[in-house]
């Protein structure tokens, strides 16, 4: 037990960890541009919005100023194991909730100090999510790719205290967006508390898919060069005449000028195949002996085997997700077969 309590007194006092989202300035201008575009048709009248520099501190120094009554949304992010949380002061809530029901945007009531209904609830809801929209799309800016998880309101409280995210000692990164409403200059704040862990799942899986990307890229100019390069490979292709079993002793006494009869069927059924690894042949496609300017010809009676062309295709270009893996076409019979 002594272990224990030094162990979790090391966890409180150490320092904090590094924001593992890129370019600070960027998401906090395109999260305070991307709250104003969603709020103003909610609320009706001018918005702004100001976002101060992210900070990175413990779960309880961030959730210390939150005081109740407050519009609370706990943020689910997906993958994560941690929560978030979204916390708009009694202020901002009163403020949005008496624009939203008709309050004049030409005066600045001062905020009445009561427990939020369900029905402001419910009506705060849609500012909340609208400020997490937000908030993704500026991650999304900052990274230079769509956001890959998904981040979704689980539940509301207007009290800190009924909550209980994670450990105290965690890091979280603190987001604090200020919003002047209406012409009377109306105030509020709204902060954005974040698990560093959840944002690091987050991160972790936008490179992943920038990396497959990058990777999938048709304008690739190697891969472009490769593929040109296996497009234009020659392949050995065998036109077969007939095919009959023999024994070996007739094949160790076959002399020049023996005779070997063929079917008369044998010149419409022209078998095209290719070599396989293993010393195998594929039937690609039949077709019909001819002439044609006093040269012998083969042609094709039926399609090329669509396997052959899945396989050809995925060499040649990138194949799409999901796409079902092609089985290589059968091996032909091999013991015992003279080609003729």
């Amino acid at each position: 037990m002594p272990a224990a309590n030094v162990l979790s007194k090391k966890l409180r006092q150490g320092g904090v960890a590094r924001s593992p989202l890129p370019d600070g300035d960027v998401i906090g201008e395109t999260f305070a541009r991307g709250v104003e575009d969603r709020l103003r048709p909610l609320v009706k009248t001018a918005l702004a919005a100001e976002v101060a520099v992210p900070r990175v501190t413990r779960l309880s120094e961030a959730t210390k100023g939150v005081a109740a009554p407050a519009l609370l949304a706990v943020v689910d992010i997906e993958d994560a194991d941690t929560p978030g949380l979204i916390a708009a002061d009694a202020d901002l809530a009163y403020h949005l909730i008496d624009l939203t029901l008709g309050g004049d945007p030409m005066r600045a009531p001062p905020p009445v100090a009561r427990g939020l209904t369900a029905i402001d609830m419910a009506l705060g809801r849609l500012y909340l999510e609208a400020i997490l929209a937000a908030f993704g799309a500026a991650i999304g800016a900052g990274f230079g790719r769509p956001l890959t998880k998904a981040m979704r309101i689980r539940d509301q409280r207007q009290n800190a205290a009924q909550l209980r995210l994670a450990p105290d000692y965690i890091d979280v990164l603190v987001i604090r967006l200020s919003l002047t409403l209406a012409e009377a200059g109306r105030r509020g704040a709204c902060e954005l508390i974040l698990p560093l862990s959840a944002l690091d799942v987050i991160r972790a899986s936008i490179e992943a898919r920038a990396t497959q990307a990058a990777r999938e890229r048709p304008n690739d100019l190697w891969k472009t060069l490769m593929r040109r390069a296996a497009a234009a490979a020659p392949v050995a292709v065998d036109a077969v005449l007939h095919r009959q079993n023999v024994s070996l002793a007739a094949l160790q006494d076959m002399k020049v000028g023996q005779v070997i009869e063929i079917p008369r069927q044998a010149a419409e059924t022209i078998q095209l195949t290719i070599a396989q690894p293993g010393g195998r042949t594929a039937l690609i496609a039949t077709g019909r002996l001819g002439g044609f300017q006093d040269n012998k010809v083969v042609k094709l009676e039926t399609a090329v085997d669509r396997r052959l062309i899945l396989h050809v295709g995925r060499a040649l270009r990138p194949a799409p997700e999901g796409e079902a893996e092609p089985q290589p076409a059968g091996p032909e019979p091999e013991a015992a077969q003279a080609v003729i």
